[in-house]
């Protein structure tokens, strides 16, 4: 058992020293990229130092991965360069063995980039947007994070609703358009209305101030005016998912939500459901990129560590531009999300089986 704690305690330091080294040129490049704003007047180096951390979670997760292959790769080859592999074999442990406390290492931190992901970096996610958006970066209308515009739902087969502002936290939709077509698609009912409020005593939403339109024939519509309507929508407000917020700044539970969503509206969902099965499959990349590399370790047998930092950004980027690219295909509907999301995962695991069956690990 000892010398599981010490081959652990040994994957620490390079992993450390990589995160933060890694994570640390990212971060200044980010924020020297955002100080060309510091010239409008309205940002100064406390946003700038502001929109820094709460953007520091997002790069702090997305290099783990590689921090986690450098520090496998480290620990291999610093045991391999000093004799201490050969001495380890050679009292009876296989290879198998001596990768399992370093193994264990990289799980409990994928646990913790997973938890990371899910429960803090979304709502730090949101609050840098809306530094950028109101201090860095501010646009000519004010910026509210709970409100969104120009926005499109179909409720039923036959039946879009268009608002012009959208507030679910406050459950009301402005200026708001609900059309109702007939089997050729062809416009036969309408109701305008200034708002449409969600009840929470009676589950439902409710137009206020508008007009109804019947339309007869293309050439003939009847007119009624109205205070109060009740509307055929029956969504609440808690399940609807029409922020723009970019996929893959969501959590699972969010695009969970968001998929829900999509269905129930007839939406098209195979973007949101590809990355979710990208970050589903999330913690086997890890694990996987960190198995293809750790043998590779084996064959050094000089202690390089600019050698360990090539070979890892060599695999993580492989693997990254394998998973973007079946990624981007996913999202754009050419293939299945289960596959777009699960098959890097796949084509490595039969490049890692072939790796140790090759080495005899």
């Amino acid at each position: 058992m000892r010398i599981y704690f010490y081959i652990a305690r040994k994957f620490w330091g390079p992993f450390f020293f990589a995160l933060g080294v890694f994570t640390a040129l990212v971060v200044l490049g980010d924020t020297f990229e955002k100080m060309k704003n510091l010239g409008n007047g309205t940002t100064t180096m406390l946003d700038l130092l502001a929109y820094s951390l709460t953007t520091f979670p997002n790069w702090l997760a997305t290099i783990m991965p590689v921090a986690c292959l450098l520090g496998a790769i480290s620990v291999i080859s610093e045991m391999v360069s000093n004799g201490e592999w050969t001495a380890c074999v050679a009292s009876g442990f296989a290879p198998r063995q001596l990768f399992k406390p370093i193994i264990c290492c990289i799980l409990l931190v994928v646990l913790l980039t997973m938890a990371l992901q899910e429960f803090i970096i979304p709502p730090l996610n949101a609050k840098s947007s809306q530094i950028y958006n109101t201090r860095i970066n501010p646009a000519a209308e004010p910026f509210n994070p709970d409100e969104e515009k120009d926005v499109i739902l179909k409720i039923s087969p036959n039946q879009m609703l268009f608002a012009k502002e959208v507030n679910l936290k406050k459950g009301t939709m402005r200026r708001v358009s609900l059309d109702t077509y007939d089997s050729s698609w062809n416009i036969a009912n309408q109701i305008v209305a200034d708002q449409m409020v969600w009840n929470p005593e009676t589950k439902s939403w409710l137009f206020s101030k508008g007009i109804q339109r019947t339309f007869v024939d293309p050439m003939d519509t009847t007119e009624e005016s109205f205070e109060t309507a009740q509307s055929p929508v029956d969504l609440k407000p808690s399940d609807m998912a029409i922020d723009r917020t970019e996929n893959k700044l969501l959590s699972i539970r969010e695009l969970y939500k968001r998929i829900e969503f999509f269905k129930r509206s007839g939406l098209a969902s195979y973007s949101a459901q590809t990355m979710l099965q990208s970050k589903l499959a999330t913690p086997f990349v890890t694990l996987i990129m960190c198995l293809l590399g750790m043998p590779f370790a084996i064959s050094m047998r000089r202690k390089s560590k600019i050698l360990n930092i090539i070979a890892s950004l060599v695999i993580a980027f492989t693997f990254w531009w394998l998973i973007t690219m079946f990624t981007s295909i996913g999202e754009n509907g050419y293939i299945n999300p289960y596959l777009a999301g699960w098959g890097p995962v796949l084509f490595f695991s039969a490049v890692l089986f072939a790796e140790f069956k090759w080495l005899k690990l």
